[in-house]
């Protein structure tokens, strides 16, 4: 009983140290083009996602502002935290969305429901609706359907895995809409990723984990962990990778020297080159 309360204690702790890493104070913006020094893009704010009560069914867009006669491809973006904190407005999110839509995507930087809003798996059903919504929007966004992207860190990094490896047989599509819709994203990239929670809690259930998926039917992933990270254990991301490899999944990964901000604030000279080839290379662009 005390050990288990005492990996409860710290599980707590890593969520907390989440949201002080992550957390920042959201603006009221909505539906605005802002940014405008940035000539070639266009970027609206808390667009609507879904109806309903929840203010937290918000993306923002980032597309490039020149008309193309191809479909470009696209990234979604999904902020950390822990589940119980961050937010899509945190800035390196939001440089993310703005480099990748220079690049040539269209970015959409998507908003979930936290844990103090609803329980799991409310986040996971909530990305899976905002791909959907993508989707349905492709070709007035000039969106190719079969080239889109997910990239998160940390909890984010779960919520992409889960994007690219759940099928909807897995019951984890959520109420929000857009049903004729597929949730899978063709491709995902996982910085510092929790793929199974490792300890005997209600949010444990493997169904919830990209643990719970191995197999090789699976899009492209790639995997980025920090040798020294206390939150996100690298045995655990090392034995999923190996697992998925066993099985042959087309599984790529990139283990640094850092911490938990790897990909996120530490080493980023290393890991932004390599997602960038890696998206390059999968969506075609």
């Amino acid at each position: 009983m005390k050990n288990k309360f005492t990996r409860e204690v710290l599980f707590l702790v890593s969520i907390i140290a989440n949201m002080i890493c992550y957390a920042q104070e959201k603006r009221n913006i909505s539906n605005t083009v802002l940014f405008n020094e940035y000539k070639s893009i266009t970027i609206t704010k808390d667009i609507t996602y879904r109806e309903g009560n929840s203010n937290s069914w918000k993306l923002d867009l980032a597309k490039p502002a020149n008309k193309s006669k191809k479909a470009r491809p696209a990234l979604v973006i999904i902020h950390g935290g822990g589940w119980a904190g961050g937010s899509k407005n945190v800035d390196v999110y939001q440089k993310m969305m703005i480099d990748y839509a220079l690049k040539g995507y269209v970015t959409i930087n998507v908003e979930y429901r936290l844990t103090g809003e609803a329980p799991f798996p409310a986040c996971i059903e909530d990305v899976k609706c905002a791909v959907r919504w993508l989707r349905a929007h492709a070709k007035e966004l000039n969106v190719d359907p079969e080239k889109i992207g997910a990239y998160g860190h940390s909890a984010g990094a779960h919520l992409a895995l889960m994007l690219a490896m759940v099928p909807k047989s897995a019951g984890l599509e959520g109420d929000g809409g857009w049903n004729e819709y597929s949730s899978i994203v063709n491709v995902a990239g996982a910085g510092s990723p929790p793929t199974e929670l490792g300890r005997d809690m209600p949010m444990a259930k493997k169904e919830w984990w990209p643990i719970g998926y191995i197999g090789a039917n699976h899009p492209p992933l790639f995997l980025i962990q920090g040798t020294k990270d206390r939150i996100v254990r690298p045995e655990l991301t090392r034995d999923f990778v190996t697992k998925m490899k066993k099985k042959g999944a087309n599984i790529e990964y990139l283990e640094c020297e850092g911490g938990h901000g790897v990909a996120y604030a530490e080493l980023l000279e290393v890991t932004e080159p390599a997602l960038e080839k890696f998206f390059a290379k999968h969506l075609n662009l």
